[in-house]
């Protein structure tokens, strides 16, 4: 008989939350295998408990940091008894032999040591002193210290304890642990724990606190043995299914790479309306489940709303506390399980929550199988920056009587003690406490704007009332779902060679040892072939007494053999380090298409500045700068060579250098600059002071050794320089750039770039005429932006793509880039101090919906988002090595608009520190008898409180009126997009403080205290 899996899951989610109750703890009495009894024999060692295990590993890959410590917080109002709070401390921690313990290991292994006489760890600072409108910030200041503190898990106390005297009888305890040693639910415990011994000492009593039965370690050792027993291995097989083909990883709203290994984090609070917190409890009651499923719903709504995705992993905590002789023990009794929920299209919240009702059933059976049992069954890729298969979690606690304690003396509460970290991309967490429900979101302050996680934390305040008053409504979602990204051409290169295991040496041997293995080849993954987070531990260590120079890190960011053994090797010395460069390499893409572009003269596709100095200027100090500025960017003279129709790049050292006449007109100046320039000889940058007033400087480069982004690195260079500071030169410059990006193969993603351009018909205004550099005109439009800073360039490409609708059916653009992808084969690759011709164009089929501008948006957002490395591989596509390739992409129709955003239009000279301001800008002249490749140039950026839009064009090629009408119909749907829509109001209080969560805590306290 076949098991219908999602019938069982139907059935179950109809039972009530008693029924299901009952139904859970059956079931736990079935699955939890041979009762849990203290162990016998020794008891001064024992395992780690797995998910335990498992934190400990994280540790080892970041030693020293402070992302998994966990915080709490205590309150005292009244007297505080020092003497007895240690005397109660140190009873909890004779109570309890993992507070003892420290973690060795032996040939790899982690083991748990107990340590007799180890005790708590407590300080005590007097900080009462000072005026009472401070105490606050003194108090934020001392949680601050107490929990940025690191722990040696071999070596120091578990168990920390500081407390800070206030004043005014106000004292704040900041409890600290590792995570690996407790959990939200264990600080409970240890609390009770705590003021109850507090309480005997002080009245001279015995204190009221549970049996112990069994200790962490038999609760450690007998997990071990149920997981290595049959019905861990039916846990697996369950996990590997519900988990196959899960999606990699969720596109949520990033502001940054999510590969950064920061983990710096920051909490946003927020409280729920009363009301509606009492209306969504009671509908959660309806539908026979639980709030924190309910919860969950609620979170993956937001996240469906945020990403498009309909297949959707939530992490949420689970005690593995199913043996009830574990009930009081305080330990990391926690597993994390991944709630995979399925949504329909078009979903309402009413959906969502059947469908997370339905995904929380089928786990029920499995929610105690520890995290690191998880994922070795799904087997996801693992890196050492992101945690494997889960990014964000949602967790939901009822503190009814854990918030507020009655000592003699004195009033205590719960408070939140932030510790700065985030261990996830996103957690939310929620609480409930009575009738209150309140909630943060912890993020990552690498990965996500406060803005942003400001604006997700009240649209989840808003799905949470949703769920009552539009249940039948579908969900709005922001992001559309785009087809697959191809993969990247910049990412590392995995080895795939079959060399001998003898080539590899003492690395392989030892792989192959640790592994268990006969053979093994250079382009074996480790956690592909049998490896395992312990395992990695393991030969880490075993790799350190062979003599090897490794970190546990080392084994994830170097996953096959043959990267780990090139690694290692060259750090003894046995692979000699990479050489330096040859000084000849060849040019850049984007440089070579200049040169293909038929220009009259290359260079004269130049830019100039004009920069009025603030104080007078010295001719020979000033040309030390410039040459100061050319040692660090010696890309500004760099020399290209022709030998047939080969083209080469040298490095120069040539500039010119002027000192002009005191009524110097600086356009004539910048004329005779470009007059000058000659790629041939190196000759591709210049400066002349006109010594008028303080000074005017002219500068003038080819644009084949200079973008946007590198005049502002120039400008404040030289101001640095002619004010005696040292310059950082470039480690990467230009020509090792363009060389280890020329080595790239860009043929993986030519199907991508030949969909996008597919698309691409003449625009039916074009006149048929010719588009002449020299007959070029422009003129500009505005937008009110407001204060909005953040990047507008989905914005843009909506809006111009929108307004070019009527001249063609399918809509693509060119879209500048930056164009400074950082390379694996280029680690010192600096992309804010480079100088160079980096800006990159790549065609776009923007994806116009049919619908309003903002559906348009989500999906060009989408469009962009997929657009793989930075679009940098379609100019190497234009110059492959594959003539073929090369032909093939020459032939095709390129995107006669390009829309360029260029961010904030800020001065180049703020860079200067105040010794220049630019007076005067220099568009590239010369080359009028050159056709232009496109008919409009749109450059879109920010100018104080406007959008500004400029748009070039020949009239002899596009009509004006055309045009024009464009440019208006543009600037109208880029006004709709940045029009803040009608505000829907937010049920309860977003942003509160970390003083307004405290008051809020310090209220309830008296609440359920005076209710007792």
């Amino acid at each position: 008989m076949t098991l219908d899996r999602k019938a069982v899951a139907a059935r179950l989610a109809r039972l009530d939350p008693a029924q299901r109750a009952a139904l859970a703890a059956k079931m736990a009495s079935a699955r939890t295998g041979p009762p849990l009894r203290a162990r016998s024999g020794p008891r001064e060692r024992f395992p780690l408990g797995m998910d335990q295990e498992r934190l400990w590993i994280l540790d080892q890959l970041d030693p020293g940091s402070i992302t998994y410590t966990l915080g709490f917080g205590l309150r005292f109002h009244g007297e505080f008894d020092l003497a007895a709070f240690t005397e109660a401390a140190h009873a909890v921690v004779r109570r309890h032999e993992l507070l003892r313990c420290g973690v060795e290991t032996e040939d790899g292994t982690p083991y748990l040591r107990v340590h007799p006489d180890r005790t708590a760890d407590i300080t005590f600072a007097d900080l009462a002193d000072g005026p009472s409108a401070e105490r606050e910030d003194r108090r934020a200041a001392f949680i601050e210290r107490q929990v940025q503190r690191p722990f040696d898990l071999s070596a120091d106390p578990v168990l920390r304890l500081g407390i800070a005297d206030l004043g005014g009888g106000d004292y704040q305890v900041v409890e600290t642990m590792p995570h690996s040693f407790t959990d939200q639910w264990s600080y409970v415990r240890l609390n009770r724990e705590l003021l109850e011994h507090y309480r005997a000492i002080k009245e001279n009593t015995t204190p009221h606190v549970p049996d112990l039965p069994v200790q962490f370690g038999d609760f450690a050792q007998w997990q071990r043995e149920y997981f290595a027993g049959p019905r861990g291995a039916e846990h697996r097989t369950f996990w590997r299914e519900y988990l196959a083909d899960v999606p990699g990883r969720l596109p949520l709203p990033y502001d940054g790479t999510p590969n950064s290994s920061d983990h710096a984090g920051r909490q946003y609070n927020f409280i729920l309306d009363q009301d509606v917190a009492a209306a969504f409890l009671a509908k959660a009651r309806e539908a026979r489940t639980t709030s924190a499923t309910a919860m969950v719903a609620a979170y993956v709504a937001l996240l469906h709303e945020e990403t498009g995705e309909r297949d959707i992993v939530v992490g949420v905590p689970s005690v593995t506390r199913g043996q009830a002789v574990t009930e009081d023990l305080v330990g990391f009794l926690l597993t994390n399980v991944p709630i995979r929920v399925r949504l329909p299209r078009n979903p309402t919240p009413d959906q969502v929550l059947a469908a997370t009702i339905e995904a929380s059933t089928a786990v029920a059976e499995h929610r105690e199988v520890p995290f690191s049992e998880i994922v070795e069954a799904a087997a996801p890729d693992r890196t050492s920056t992101r945690y494997p298969l889960l990014q964000t979690m949602l967790v939901q606690l009822t503190l009814d009587d854990t918030v507020f304690f009655t000592v003699p003396g004195a009033d205590i509460y719960a408070n939140a003690v932030p510790e700065g970290i985030s261990s996830m991309d996103l957690t939310v967490a929620w609480w409930q406490v009575g009738e209150v429900v309140y909630g943060r979101i912890e993020y990552r302050t690498a990965v996500f704007r406060d803005a942003t996680i400001e604006r997700m934390a009240g649209r989840l305040l808003q799905l949470v009332a949703r769920f009552v008053d539009a249940p039948g409504t579908p969900l709005r979602v922001r992001r559309v779902r785009g087809g697959d990204a191809p993969q990247s051409v910049f990412a590392p290169a995995v080895h795939t060679s079959s060399s001998a295991p003898g080539d590899l040496g003492k690395v392989a041997e030892v792989w192959r040892a640790v592994l268990g293995l006969p053979r093994a080849d250079a382009g074996d993954v480790f956690f592909e072939v049998g490896g395992t987070s312990l395992l990695a531990v393991r030969l880490a260590h075993q790799l350190r007494a062979a003599g090897f120079t490794v970190t546990l890190k080392d084994v994830f960011t170097h996953p096959t053999l043959g990267q780990l053994a090139e690694a290692l090797l060259s750090r003894t010395g046995t692979v000699p380090a990479a050489r330096t460069p040859e000084p000849v390499g060849p040019l850049g893409p984007e440089q070579e298409l200049l040169f293909e572009a038929g220009l009259e003269k290359v260079e004269l596709w130049a830019h100039s500045y004009v920069l009025d100095a603030t104080e007078p200027l010295e001719a020979e100090r000033l040309r030390a700068a410039v040459d100061a500025v050319l040692a660090a960017h010696p890309t500004l003279s760099t020399i290209f060579t022709t030998t047939g129709t080969a083209r080469t790049a040298h490095p120069g050292n040539r500039y010119r250098w002027r000192l002009e006449e005191p009524d110097a007109a600086p356009h004539e100046v910048a004329a005779a600059q470009r007059a000058e320039l000659d790629a041939a000889t190196g000759l591709q940058f210049a400066v002349s002071l006109i010594p008028d007033g303080p000074g005017r400087l002219v500068l003038s480069a080819s644009h084949l050794v200079i973008d946007g982004l590198s005049w502002g690195v120039v400008i404040s260079d030289l101001a640095r320089a002619y004010r005696g500071l040292p310059l950082e030169a470039e480690r990467t410059g230009y020509l090792e750039y363009a060389a280890a990006l020329r080595r790239i193969d860009p043929a993986p993603q030519a199907a991508y770039w030949r969909a996008q351009l597919a698309a691409v018909r003449p625009l039916s205004w074009t006149s048929g005429r010719p588009n002449l550099h020299g007959s070029e005109v422009h003129f500009e439009v505005t937008v009110p932006c407001g204060t909005r800073r953040r990047s507008l360039e989905a914005e843009s490409v909506t809006a111009v793509a929108r307004a070019l609708r009527p001249y063609s059916p399918d809509v693509v653009l060119s879209v500048m880039g930056l164009g400074r992808e950082p390379l694996p084969a280029l680690p010192d690759f600096d992309p804010g101090r480079a100088v160079g011709y980096y800006s990159s164009a790549y065609p776009l089929h923007v994806p116009l919906t049919g619908g309003g501008p903002l559906d348009d948006l989500a999906a060009v957002d989408e469009a962009l988002r997929a657009v793989p490395d930075g679009g940098k591989p379609f100019a190497l596509l234009l110059c492959s090595a594959d003539a073929e390739l090369r032909a093939e992409f020459a032939a095709l129709a390129l995107p006669r608009v390009v829309v360029n955003y260029v961010g904030t239009l800020t001065d180049p000279g703020e860079g200067s520190a105040g010794l220049f301001a630019v007076s005067g800008e220099i568009a590239a002249q010369g080359n009028e008898l050159t056709e232009s490749q496109v008919d409009v140039d749109v450059a879109v950026g920010i100018r104080g409180d406007q959008v500004v839009m400029r748009w070039l064009y020949s009239p002899d090629t596009v009509p004006e009126h055309a045009v024009r009408e464009a440019a208006a119909q543009a600037a109208r749907d880029l006004d709709a997009l940045l029009r803040p829509a009608p505000a829907e109001t937010v049920p309860g209080r977003l942003g509160v403080t970390e003083q307004g969560m405290d008051e809020l805590f310090a209220r309830l306290g008296q609440t359920r205290g005076g209710s007792k």
